[in-house]
């Protein structure tokens, strides 16, 4: 389906009647998710995406991968930055035009319960999305299957890598006589850029006309979209981080129930992990989930008890951001960039550590996400699990009691504030694995604290790991490894102390009366990695990580990468 097909369809008067039923009555973010299911439904079974749901072939099973990865973000089977993989992202990104067409009509023609001025913020953002797409494919291109790419992985692995090449804002490509160049990414992608950088302009000038019911919101949000156009359109490499860095301060500033994200995160996409990945969104608090988002509330009170009783210094500079971190389930109407392939359950933003210090963090839960993940785990547990009653896995549980102290946890210790000692690389690999000892390790402080009960820990232990299986079906996924990492080296912990075996079958079975003890275990882990940061310890640091990875040879994890590994490509499935 051509992407104009999108916009005729949507303003198709038989189409937009058909679906009224759907959006009637609605109003603000309940009528954004009735405009999210109709519009999925329609990509599902609508004749006029049939041509983009055969992209894989007719087969049953081709359509069901491809829907997948359209409607779920959960892309098994289809290899990375291959030819593959532009065509499945190029039919997401349609899905996501039509969803955001939608919304757009409805906020041009329905009585959509949005005031003034938060309806600028959802309609431009819907334009933004629709650009930055463009931007992404023109990105992972650049930075993924190309030789600059194989010579730049090659030499990290050796430490031949310049040190200026790791700026998070540039594209590295090859001169003619074999060296190394970077050049901004406004330079890089002229075409792309410029569009969004347009599209920005047009947006600061029209929010400066609406009126706010909270001036101080929108002059908040004004000097950040300003800022953001800023850093867009920056070409002077020496400028960038900082460019980028003030971005991030503006945006702590910004306190409001309707939150644009912007490009944020590295360590998903390049070779060198470290360059951030095009990615925008907006994110409204979801209502619906008030009670989920006080009992998150307590738990991170129980970590900053935790943390106030250690005495290194990384504890005493990063108290103040764990205190003042916003955390809250949000709802997404539309995604673009990088999170059409990767969509994250939660975040914990910014990474730079100095923001982090002065201003805390942003913690983001996203329950769409985790629910079509937890539906891919449920199956993955069904094929390898003894006792099928283990397979129960609870989206909203897992928010709460597994990403939740996973993101708050980012919030302090981050490696990024040990970077110099240690490489890059470890940096971004073990900063995911870090973060889920933190859960784990919570979980352990949330029994004497009254939180949990020893059964609701072993319920809540034993979902952790069936979670962990997907990273084992996409295990040679490059944007996912540092978590894949975690997964080896957590279950080869689990089955070293009994936790995990396999039985006579080869089906997994979990002893419930070992969970006490793979706890104890992954906190001494977690503490390891919190005590080598506080002496700078890198060496430390770096035999963690290595620890971790060698876990690929443990007998549990190749039984698990055999069973579950999605090798066959839909080529030939």
């Amino acid at each position: 389906m051509a992407d104009q097909s999108v916009k005729v369809l949507v303003a198709d008067k038989h189409t937009w009647a058909s679906t009224s039923s759907a959006t009637s009555g609605k109003r603000g973010v309940e009528l954004l998710k009735a405009i999210e299911s109709v519009t999925r439904s329609i990509v599902k079974d609508n004749i006029s995406f049939e041509s983009d749901r055969h992209l894989l072939g007719a087969a049953p099973e081709q359509q069901q991968r491809l829907l997948k990865a359209v409607l779920d973000q959960q892309w098994p089977g289809i290899e990375e930055y291959g030819e593959e993989f532009f065509k499945v992202y190029a039919a997401a990104s349609r899905r996501q035009q039509f969803t955001r067409a939608y919304v757009r009509k409805a906020l041009e023609t329905l009585d959509h319960g949005f005031s003034t001025f938060d309806r600028n913020l959802i309609y431009y953002a819907s334009l933004v999305n629709d650009a930055y797409d463009c931007w992404y494919k023109a990105w992972a291109k650049a930075v993924q299957g190309n030789a600059t790419a194989k010579q730049l992985a090659q030499d990290d692995k050796e430490g031949k890598v310049p040190k200026e090449l790791f700026n998070h804002y540039t594209i590295i490509s090859t001169s003619p006589d074999g060296q190394y160049t970077q050049a901004p990414y406004a330079a890089a992608f002229p075409a792309e850029i410029g569009k969004i950088v347009s599209i920005f302009d047009e947006w600061i000038a029209e929010m400066s006309k609406v009126e706010a019911e909270d001036t101080a919101v929108k002059a908040d949000y004004l000097d950040y979209l300003k800022q953001y156009r800023t850093c867009l359109a920056e070409t002077d490499i020496d400028r960038l981080e900082d460019e980028w860095r003030i971005l991030d301060e503006k945006w702590m500033r910004i306190r409001y129930w309707i939150q644009i994200v912007h490009d944020i995160e590295y360590g998903y996409g390049d070779p060198l992990r470290t360059k951030v990945s095009p990615e925008f969104s907006i994110r409204l608090q979801d209502q619906d989930y008030a009670a989920e988002n006080a009992t998150i509330a307590k738990i991170q009170d129980v970590m900053v008890e935790y943390f106030q009783k250690r005495e290194g210094q990384l504890a005493k500079e990063g108290i103040g951001a764990l205190k003042k971190s916003l955390a809250a389930i949000y709802y997404l109407p539309f995604q673009c960039g990088v999170n059409l392939y990767f969509r994250f359950s939660g975040q914990s933003i910014p990474n730079r550590s100095e923001v982090r210090q002065a201003e805390g963090v942003k913690i983001y839960f996203d329950p769409v996400s985790t629910a079509a993940r937890e539906e891919s785990a449920r199956e993955l547990a069904a094929r390898v699990l003894a006792d099928p009653a283990r397979n129960s896995i609870d989206t909203v549980g897992t928010i709460v009691w597994h990403v939740a102290a996973h993101e708050i946890g980012h919030a302090i210790y981050g490696l990024d504030a040990v970077k110099d000692a240690i490489r890059v690389s470890t940096k971004t690999l073990l900063e995911e694995p870090r973060a889920e000892l933190t859960a784990l390790h919570t979980m352990r402080l949330l029994l004497p604290a009254g939180l949990l009960t020893e059964a609701d820990v072993q319920g809540a232990v034993a979902s952790f790991m069936l979670q962990d299986l997907r990273r084992f079906q996409m295990f040679d996924s490059s944007a996912t490894r540092p978590y894949t990492v975690s997964a080896m080296a957590c279950w080869k912990r689990a089955a070293d102390l009994g936790y995990i075996t396999l039985d006579t079958h080869n089906k997994v079975t979990i002893d419930d009366s070992k969970v006490l003890a793979f706890l104890d275990e992954s906190s001494r882990v977690f503490e390891t990695i919190l005590d080598a940061e506080d002496r700078s310890d890198g060496p430390t640091i770096e035999k963690v990580l290595a620890d971790m990875e060698a876990a690929e040879t443990a007998p549990i994890v190749k039984f698990l990468i055999d069973e579950l590994f999605t090798k066959e490509r839909s080529k030939g499935a």
